[in-house]
């Protein structure tokens, strides 16, 4: 039997990833994860070093989190991690708060026991991560709670604001995260009422949970970031 030509049958060929594509995704999870601090540049050539590439790929990938607004250029063509003011900052709580909050009612809608189950063994995770002092777990479970909750909620419009959302933020989870492992606390505490929230299938109290837990994230941050003003 003759093979059919792509032609033939009107489909495009599917493509291999390219390098420049896994750079991005990576370099996307790090910065969603904060493994790169506030005001910290990035140069083309330690990168290139780090994924075993040439600089080509790596400053595609920058030049796409630039549009993002994820990372902010730098005149040697490399960029740096922005630093968020006041201002900003209190606009991103708007928008995590006013996009989140959205999404975790619809969420909540439309979860079942099976999903409500696979979230709290997330937190439970989270938890551990707590309990030992380890930030950048927990900073990588509570990104991944809060990512299943949102797809839960069946909307593709929301998620790639959300996640846009989130790349602008990264860095400064990963610091709060770490203000929770130097006082001992608990940073998957609205989380847990969440989840308590979801299998009352409460979603205006779900949203309450996830308001919170937002709000407390950028309270912290404006907290550290007047420290040093304080100290002085």
């Amino acid at each position: 039997m003759a093979r059919a030509a792509a032609t033939e049958i009107d489909v495009v060929p599917i493509e291999r990833e390219t390098v420049q594509q896994r750079v991005y995704r990576q370099l996307r999870d790090l910065l969603m994860r904060g493994r790169f601090q506030p005001g910290q540049p990035l140069l083309i050539h330690d990168l290139a070093d780090a994924f075993a590439t040439s600089a080509q790929p790596v400053r595609e990938a920058i030049r796409q989190l630039v549009a993002e607004k994820a990372l902010v250029a730098s005149p040697n063509r490399s960029a740096c991690v922005p630093v968020i003011d006041r201002e900003r900052m209190e606009d991103l709580r708007r928008a995590r708060i006013a996009i989140e909050g959205l999404a975790v009612e619809l969420a909540a809608e439309r979860s079942t026991d099976r999903d409500i189950e696979a979230l709290a063994a997330l937190v439970a995770e989270e938890v551990r991560a707590d309990d030992a002092s380890r930030p950048e777990a927990s900073v990588a479970q509570n990104q991944a709670f809060h990512m299943q909750l949102y797809r839960l909620s069946g909307s593709v419009v929301l998620l790639p604001i959300i996640e846009s959302l989130w790349l602008q933020v990264g860095p400064y989870i990963r610091r709060a995260a770490e203000y929770f492992d130097a006082r001992s606390g608990r940073g998957a505490e609205f989380h847990v009422t969440a989840i308590d929230a979801l299998r009352r299938h409460d979603p205006k109290a779900v949203r309450a949970a996830i308001e919170a837990d937002i709000n407390r994230l950028f309270d912290i941050c404006i907290e550290l970031e007047r420290a040093p003003e304080t100290a002085a």
